[in-house]
């Protein structure tokens, strides 16, 4: 399985608005998870157009608006799910 790429926005507006917390999630992934998982911050992933709720995560090439922390970590375990037991 090819990794999962996961870029978090470091923005000031997505930071504040819940980004900083996203940033805990390689924390509560186990070792072997963390294998197949990198994550990378980005200083902005241009979607504060007034539309779309920060925080902002892509996650391989989809953008997820307005994600929690533990949503996040949901949808990365589930990713996970078939090669991780």
């Amino acid at each position: 399985m090819d990794k999962i790429k996961l870029k978090l926005c470091a923005g000031t507006m997505c930071y504040v608005m819940g980004g900083a917390q996203l940033m805990e999630v390689e924390e509560l992934l186990s070792a072997e998870e963390k294998q197949y998982v990198e994550i990378t911050l980005s200083p902005c992933l241009q979607r504060c157009n007034g539309q779309d709720t920060p925080p902002f995560a892509e996650l391989d090439g989809e953008i997820i608006t307005g994600v929690s922390k533990e949503i996040l970590l949901r949808i990365i375990k589930e990713k996970l799910r078939h090669v991780v037991r």
